[in-house]
């Protein structure tokens, strides 16, 4: 049976990431693995660096002993907040209709989760910010970026509106990751029944499409094909996706190494910020 990774925390985002999966788990008939992840216990030890200065022995270690304590009771605390964001997240999937959702709680790092868990799924969905981002900042969450670039899966990035999926986009490059999405909306049952998109935007040399317009077409989508000319491409597909009221902008992600991205700047984290829609991301 598909099944959906759904990632949850404590953010305002995730009532959007249930509302999102549950479209599309009913539109793929998929169960749904619900998904939090704790800090790790290291995360709650009180320091081991003594920094008391001229504190007598005798009440240092009192002190150490009470910061233990405040430290393992934080613990118990961060598990219980966990149970309740999933039981909560649970329900918000079951009322819009998800028939059998699965709770997992897993402790550490969420991009080692997501690897762990990647090959049992068919889909993972994230929010654009996590639970302490600065939702003001111009910069994106640093879980967002690693998982991005780290899993093989398609990943659905939910942004801060919701609202029903009738047009989707195709910000087409002509590269291995954006055909990999391609193949999967032919074969998937996700957006059949909407209306299609796609888009070129090149500086130097028109990409052409004719393949991909047709095993669409044989796939039963009918595709507009826009080709644009511009040197910023994140800036027209940005753009297209606001004049032509763009539900879910699909692309590759991160074609290009870290290093080369932080000199360059990168297409995909310009389009996970400008864009007001959900994003489903290929690598």
């Amino acid at each position: 049976m598909t099944k959906l990774l759904v990632c949850i925390d404590g953010s305002a985002y995730a009532d959007n990431i249930c509302a999102n999966a549950a479209w599309a788990a009913k539109n793929m008939d998929a169960e749904i693995d619900l998904l939090h992840v704790l800090r790790r216990h290291s995360d709650y030890e009180a320091p081991s660096s003594d920094h008391t200065g001229s504190i007598g022995l005798g009440t240092r270690s009192d002190l150490l002993e009470e910061l233990t304590k405040v430290d393992e009771e934080r613990a118990r605390l961060d598990q219980e907040k966990g149970r309740i964001i999933l039981q909560h997240g649970k329900k918000v999937l079951q009322d819009a209709g998800v028939k059998k959702v699965n709770l997992l709680h897993r402790r550490g790092s969420l991009v080692e989760a997501l690897q762990e868990l990647e090959s049992s799924v068919d889909m993972i969905f994230i929010g654009k910010r996590g639970e302490h981002a600065d939702t003001d900042s111009e910069f994106l969450g640093a879980n967002l970026e690693k998982t991005a670039r780290a899993i093989h899966r398609p990943l659905f990035i939910v942004s801060s509106v919701v609202r029903p999926v009738k047009r989707f986009l195709i910000a087409y490059d002509g590269k291995d990751n954006v055909r990999k999405a391609v193949d999967f909306i032919a074969a998937n049952p996700l957006l059949k029944g909407l209306e299609g998109h796609l888009l070129t935007a090149e500086s130097r040399h028109e990409i052409n499409t004719d393949d991909t317009e047709s095993r669409l077409k044989e796939a039963g989508f009918d595709i507009k094909i826009t080709h644009e000319k511009n040197s910023h491409p994140d800036e027209a597909i940005a753009h297209y996706v606001s004049e032509h009221n763009i539900d879910l902008l699909i692309t590759g992600a991160y074609s290009h190494s870290r290093v080369r991205s932080i000199l360059l700047g990168s297409t995909t984290a310009s389009l996970i910020k400008s864009c007001k829609v959900p994003l489903l991301l290929f690598r």
